[in-house]
């Protein structure tokens, strides 16, 4: 008897820590003064639509105190109770109670149309979309608890429980919820929260979950005290009103009646019945029967004890013990999220100084390309200017040598261009727009079609969708996969070039659109090395080039927040993918 004391008070204690806020409620007179003197603002067609309908019927499970409940006179109570009677008054609703025998019949009866309102319901999608069922605002949240016995460890993970016996009341949102997410476990379903804590303190089954304010009232009614609360799970438990989603009238009304009812009168209900101090239905019969029992047994008794007590200190000390453990493992997990807070904020400040960095390199190189145009267009300036004016007095080898000059600085001025274009894209801020891309790819074919009449390319565009981006930018992008793919296709007849987009996959966010030809390929080992600047896998006198053409092409992708990617055979041509996010995608093209 003492234990079942001692563990009443500490689910009181818990309970008052979790609900500290209810004790301030109102005075009952004051708070009646108030209910009696609010009324709900209804509209001329709900008016009509409560003349409509004298009769309003409502359910709630008849088993779940402190929620709803018959008492001994056969009268329902509880906070669901209450909160309906508060909406009838105020709004006008005649509402009678629909006796149901369980929780399931009352879910049933509504979806039938047997009852028109339920209460005391949480919102599940099965419920919404197979119930047809429509939900008010929430009327009241707790906690959801993990019980075990008082022998069995504290529990931190729902994972944890998979070897244990759970036992759940059926027809719940937490058994539909724990069935959904955990299929292979294997529940012991009962009728009511009841029996499930019955079975649990009696060795039946090793775990259950609920709200911790009927678990708190359970405790207290069965003197249950050998359980206690070994955790508690991620989902809170959440009560609202439900109707039908064809009573549109009904649920408008039921929020509006929900609106009048103030926080102070909503914590007034709650002490009511779960407030520590107002446990007025505890069975002392139950409690008086043990207490002769215990006299009766005497010496036994006594022995008894004693063996409990120790047995209690061994508990103590465990219980001591875990906590210690529970204290250890929540300062190694603050130390670990403080290491990483100052880890993150290190690199942030890393990305911070390598973006300050990047942009004094492009500054750095746009200015520095600049600067050597001026002296490389007099040098070649100065070389045509010799061979106009000389060109005829100089030997063979000394106008090989001048040839020489005026073909490298015609290629040191195109790596520059090159340079200044690549410098270029990290400085300009993209400006989005509504592209089609395949107009697009088309038109940059058809220059390539001028460029080079004397080609045979047989070309393959598949259908590409319209995309947000800068439309400059990703015609560059074109003009170089598709140039690239000319290029090293020399030699091959006929070339053959393809473009398009991989099939839409509703699980990635991006979209992936390619160029592939059967060109001269590489190996893929050098596959990264293709998108640094400056960087050849075949020398220009093979193909000619500046090598900076695909690192611009990464760049563009990467300012677009997408990827850029190559595959390629030796002599057997390649493949060059980028990505754009699909969010920038137009719906219209998505859905084709």
């Amino acid at each position: 008897m003492e234990a079942g004391a001692i563990n009443g008070v500490r689910w009181g204690r818990l309970i008052y820590i979790c609900f500290s806020g209810w004790i301030l409620a109102a005075p009952s007179g004051l708070a009646q003064t108030n209910r009696d003197a609010l009324r709900a603002v209804l509209s001329e067609p709900e008016k009509a639509w409560i003349a409509k309908h004298p009769v309003v019927y409502w359910g709630v499970d008849p088993q779940w105190p402190p929620f709803s409940s018959f008492d001994k006179q056969g009268r329902m109570r509880g906070i669901d109770v209450e909160i309906v009677n508060l909406i009838a008054k105020r709004t006008g609703l005649n509402m009678q109670l629909a006796r149901t025998a369980s929780w399931p019949e009352t879910v049933r009866k509504v979806s039938t149309g047997e009852i028109d309102v339920v209460a005391g319901i949480a919102r599940t999608e099965q419920r919404e979309q197979v119930l047809k069922l429509a939900f008010t605002e929430v009327f009241c949240k707790f906690p959801t608890a993990i019980v075990t016995r008082r022998d069995m460890p504290f529990v931190l993970l729902m994972n944890e429980l998979k070897s244990k016996r759970i036992v759940l009341p059926r027809g719940y949102a937490l058994t539909e919820e724990v069935q959904r997410l955990y299929p292979e476990i294997k529940l012991i379903l009962t009728d009511t929260e009841e029996q499930s804590m019955l079975m649990v303190a009696g060795n039946r089954a090793d775990v259950t979950a609920l709200n911790i304010a009927s678990a708190g009232y359970i405790v207290h009614m069965r003197g249950l005290a050998n359980l206690k609360i070994s955790g508690f799970t991620q989902r809170e438990f959440f009560l609202s009103l439900a109707v039908r989603n064809t009573t549109p009238e009904l649920h408008e009304i039921l929020e509006k009646g929900l609106e009048t009812i103030k926080p102070r009168e909503k914590e007034a209900i709650y002490a009511s019945y779960i407030h520590p101090d107002t446990l007025k239905e505890i069975d002392w019969k139950t409690w008086r029967r043990r207490a002769i029992y215990a006299l009766l047994a005497g010496a036994a008794g006594v022995v008894g004890l004693l063996l409990w007590n120790r047995k209690m200190a061994r508990e103590i000390q465990r219980r001591k013990a875990a906590e210690s453990e529970l204290v250890q493992a929540r300062d190694k997990i603050e130390a670990h999220a403080r290491e990483l807070a100052s880890r993150a904020h290190e690199m942030e400040l890393l990305n911070k100084n390598l973006a300050y960095a990047n942009k004094d390199l492009e500054s750095f190189s746009y200015s520095v390309s600049h600067d050597l145009k001026s002296p490389l267009r007099r040098m070649k300036g100065f070389a045509d200017l010799l061979e106009k004016d000389a060109g005829g007095r100089l030997e063979s080898v000394e106008r090989e040598y001048l040839e020489v000059i005026q073909n490298e600085s015609e290629r040191m001025n195109k790596l520059i261009e090159a340079l200044i274009g690549f410098a270029r894209i990290g400085h300009g801020e993209i400006r989005f727009e509504a592209v089609e891309l395949e107009r697009l790819v088309k038109a940059v074919i058809a220059g390539v079609k001028l460029e080079h009449p004397e080609r045979e390319i047989s070309w393959e565009v598949r259908p590409l969708p319209t995309i947000d981006c800068d439309r400059d930018l990703i015609k560059q992008v074109a003009e170089n996969l598709i140039g690239n793919a000319v290029k090293f296709t020399r030699g091959r007849t006929p070339a053959r070039i393809e473009i398009g987009a991989l099939p839409k996959n509703d699980g990635n966010e991006e979209v992936v659109f390619y160029v592939k030809d059967n060109g001269a390929g590489f190996e893929q080992d050098s596959a990264k090395l293709l998108f640094k600047a400056f960087h050849r896998l075949h020398s220009e006198r093979e193909y000619e080039g500046t090598g900076i053409g695909l690192a611009n092409v990464q760049r563009i992708i990467h300012k677009h927040g997408g990827k850029v990617w190559a595959e390629g055979e030796l002599d057997k041509g390649a493949t060059f993918y980028f990505s754009l996010p699909r969010s920038k995608m137009h719906q219209e093209s998505l859905a084709e």
